[in-house]
């Protein structure tokens, strides 16, 4: 038998083929993926399709091989997984006859099990249609930790699916195939006779390093042969996302006279201002073999790096924020803010993180002089932001980060931050990162370019900077990518006039409305409500919601029903969390009214005008309602466009 590390390319279709399981240990945690998540994936393996990419490649995970079960034991890569087999049981609740419809099953038994957790099997097996098999209750469902994720982003996705089924341009049996066959992943097998319980533990705690941008630096530090431990230095401190970019500077360049420096001195890296330290003390992390990890021994290998090199030790008690995005993104950003300065064209691949050396091959053929640009660029995009960016922080007691933008100030030798009040920066930033591209977040591109260029701008212009670039990017007739770049280079992509977009908005499509035009209701009904006397409305957050609830219900409980166009109109739906969802199900208005109201904060501000309304009319919800509310949405929509943003005043 083998003591090595066995590797193998994988596919669904690969599994179905030789009918392989995937089951989930005892010792791993619960599913936990949010929707934005599973969203994220599933939209960026839909455009990698509609973009006739032979491949799809969602990593790598680690495992062990049951030969006598015929199944794979996941010890790490389990959530995209899990993640893969819910698309297939999505595509086969919808009633999409295809082979990524059936994968998800194996025999009489879900083709992924969760060991000793019967009801993941049988939640999954209810969905899946088979015999014997029943589905958990709701309340058992809400209580379940192992099943609370998978039963809401199986709905998200079986909506995901529904929309596309209905799209008459979009082939939805080509889209499952696709899946089926062509996204992959590598499947790394480790020995059976290794201790996984031990394995799984110091893969947690040790890490394994591997990263694409480490081979990017190497590359593009190739043709650096002046000032390397300058330039250096400045990517450690803009490579640092879980901390703010000031705080980096302050552990790199500590020979910085910080007592005098003001935050705008760092817009931008001036020699003069940041000397550098050398140290022949710093060292460097190698990372190691999954054989070395299992063995036990956790402390990493250090080495002396060349004397000009900086010190990597950073102060995690300092980390208290997470960015909307990574590394390897913000320098993409970054490259195509680079291309429009220097008149280039945009980038060719698709812009998403794992194409980060596809991204850079062009830049790889310049000279030092070029590169060297382009990393003190990083440093002002960095800037920039940090500045305008929100980051999931923590505040105060609250356990879960929120979406904040922070206010800075001076004292003494010490930049300080602090969590600012929630505002229309902020709240249209929601909007943007929780609809659209997630993994491309086309936005930024041309919000950073803007900024980069007026590094002095003020709060209320930043606002309205951002209001002309989603207003004109939601309207574009060209792609989001095209649109980003354009407005990157101060150009206006072509736009479609508001007539046209409100005709679409009067159409009846059900739960295939765009989700960003009720996260966009959501930032001007925040934007121009009574904020002053309504504090749950002061309060209110946008945040990533992804299922969309008919207010009157398709099937009403007590069979009251409604005509398909009004039933299906946008003045009827609302976009709500799965969570939120489930919590009306098929009630009647009323009794949504009444749980809406009992609750302590608001669900969507949309839901709460549709209640108005209702109560207005002397509780009655019916055609006309809707109507009135879709109007009044459609006139506050128009306001908002019309009133010169689109033409950037």
């Amino acid at each position: 038998m083998s003591s090595k590390v066995q590797t193998e390319l994988l596919s669904l279709q690969t599994i179905a083929t030789k009918d392989f399981g995937f089951v989930i240990p005892c010792y791993q945690r619960p599913y936990v993926w949010r929707e934005e998540e599973v969203i994220k994936l599933f939209d960026d393996v839909r455009d990698a399709y509609l973009a006739n990419e032979p491949h799809y490649f969602i990593g790598s995970v680690l495992s062990a091989l049951n030969g006598g079960k015929n199944e794979y034991e996941l010890i790490d890569g389990q959530q995209r997984t899990t993640t893969l087999m819910l698309i297939s049981l999505a595509f086969k609740a919808v009633g999409i006859e295809t082979q990524l419809a059936h994968v998800s099953i194996k025999g009489e038994n879900p083709r992924l099990t969760f060991e000793i957790r019967e009801s993941v099997r049988n939640l999954l097996g209810s969905y899946a249609g088979l015999d014997k098999i029943t589905k958990p209750g709701e309340e058992d469902i809400r209580k379940d930790e192992y099943l609370v994720h998978l039963e809401a982003n199986l709905t998200i996705l079986k909506q995901q699916v529904d929309r596309l089924a209905e799209q008459s341009d979009f082939d939805i049996h080509g889209f499952a195939d696709y899946i089926f066959n062509q996204v992959q992943w590598v499947n790394n097998i480790v020995p059976a006779t290794m201790d996984l319980n031990r394995l799984f533990s110091s893969l947690n705690t040790g890490g394994i390093q591997l990263e694409p941008v480490d081979l990017l630096k190497a590359k593009l530090f190739k043709h650096i042969t002046t000032d390397k431990a300058v330039y250096s230095s400045i990517w450690q401190a803009c490579e640092h996302t879980d901390n703010y970019f000031e705080r980096n500077l302050r552990q790199i360049f500590k020979n910085a006279d910080w007592q005098t420096l003001e935050y705008i001195d760092l817009a931008n890296y001036q020699a003069e201002l940041f000397p550098l330290v050398s140290s022949s003390n710093s060292v460097q992390r190698v990372g190691k073999s999954i054989a070395e990890i299992a063995s036990g021994s956790l402390d990493f290998y250090v080495e002396p790096e060349q004397s000009e090199s900086p010190s990597d030790d950073f102060d995690d008690e300092t980390v208290y924020c997470r960015s909307i995005i990574s590394f390897e993104l913000l320098l993409i950003h970054t490259l195509r803010i680079f291309c429009t300065q220097k008149s280039w064209n945009d980038l060719a691949p698709r812009i998403r993180a794992t194409n980060l050396m596809s991204c850079f091959e062009g830049l790889l053929q310049h000279d030092e002089r070029t590169i060297k640009s382009f990393i003190e660029l990083l440093w002002q995009v960095r800037y920039q932001f940090d500045t305008w960016v929100v980051k999931w922080v923590e505040h105060d007691d609250e356990e879960d980060a929120r979406l904040r933008l922070t206010s800075i100030s001076k004292n003494k030798a010490y930049i300080n931050r602090k969590a600012k009040e929630l505002g229309l920066l902020a709240q249209l930033q929601a909007v943007r990162n929780s609809t659209g591209d997630r993994s491309a977040q086309y936005w930024l591109t041309a919000f950073l370019s803007r900024l980069v260029a007026e590094p002095k701008a003020k709060d209320e212009d930043v606002v309205t900077l951002l209001e002309s670039i989603d207003n004109k990017m939601s309207l574009t007739r060209e792609t989001q990518k095209e649109a980003s770049f354009k407005l990157a280079s101060d150009i206006s992509p072509q736009t479609i006039p508001w007539e046209e977009q409100a005709t679409y908005l009067k159409s009846s499509l059900g739960t295939r409305f765009e989700h960003y035009w009720f996260q966009k209701l959501e930032y001007l009904l925040w934007k121009n409500g009574d904020k002053a006397n309504d504090d749950k409305l002061k309060r209110y957050r946008i945040t990533s919601k992804n299922s969309v609830e008919h207010v009157h219900p398709q099937t009403e409980e007590y069979h009251h029903e409604l005509e398909k166009s009004p039933l299906n109109a946008f003045g009827n739906l609302v976009l709500l969390s799965p969570g939120e969802n489930s919590s009306y199900s098929n009630q009647t208005v009323a009794k949504k009214k009444a749980d809406f109201d009992s609750k302590p904060r608001y669900d969507a501000l949309k839901l709460k005008d549709i209640f108005e309304t209702y109560t207005q009319s002397d509780n009655r919800w019916s055609s006309t309602e809707i109507e009135k509310h879709q109007n009044n949405m459609l006139a506050l929509l128009e306001r908002h466009y019309t009133q010169g943003a689109i033409n950037g005043q």
